[in-house]
């Protein structure tokens, strides 16, 4: 099992103008499982100026990868800094920030960008073969 975890930031007195979400609609292979995603508003976490008028949404899904096209969620979450396709819709200020994470393995999995992804584990030895495998990409300090 995982969850899909989508953080989406956007400015409060701009919120009637911020379009429909869309990083679960085009993705999830069953749209049934739009009824069961979980909205949550939270404030801004990031330190700027009028922090105050700004908040962070965030929206949960518990699914199995096999219910989500995960390549085309791939490639969306990297295409944020390009006017590629596929792309998430519906951000306000930012691109959405969108986290896998297996709760079977207590294991998170982040795109921030084209230029990289973090993996993220309660305990180490968790994702010691990744770091193994791929050395040549990990930056040293963080598979220590």
């Amino acid at each position: 099992d995982i969850f899909l975890v989508t953080n989406m930031y956007k400015h409060k007195a701009k919120e009637k103008c911020i379009r429909k979400l869309k990083v679960y609609q085009p993705f999830l292979k069953c749209k049934n499982y739009l009824n069961q995603i979980q909205v949550k508003t939270f404030s801004y976490p990031f330190e700027i100026d009028k922090v105050e008028e700004y908040a962070m949404q965030q929206f949960t899904l518990l699914c199995k990868p096999r219910d989500l096209r995960v390549t085309e969620l791939l490639k969306a979450a990297s295409n944020g800094d390009f006017p590629l396709k596929p792309r998430f819709g519906g951000y306000s200020i930012d691109y959405p920030d969108v986290f896998f994470v297996n709760i079977t393995k207590d294991i998170i999995f982040f795109i921030y960008d084209d230029r990289g992804c973090e993996v993220i584990a309660l305990d180490f030895k968790r994702i010691r073969p990744l770091c193994e495998k791929y050395h040549n990409w990990v930056e040293e300090y963080r598979c220590s």
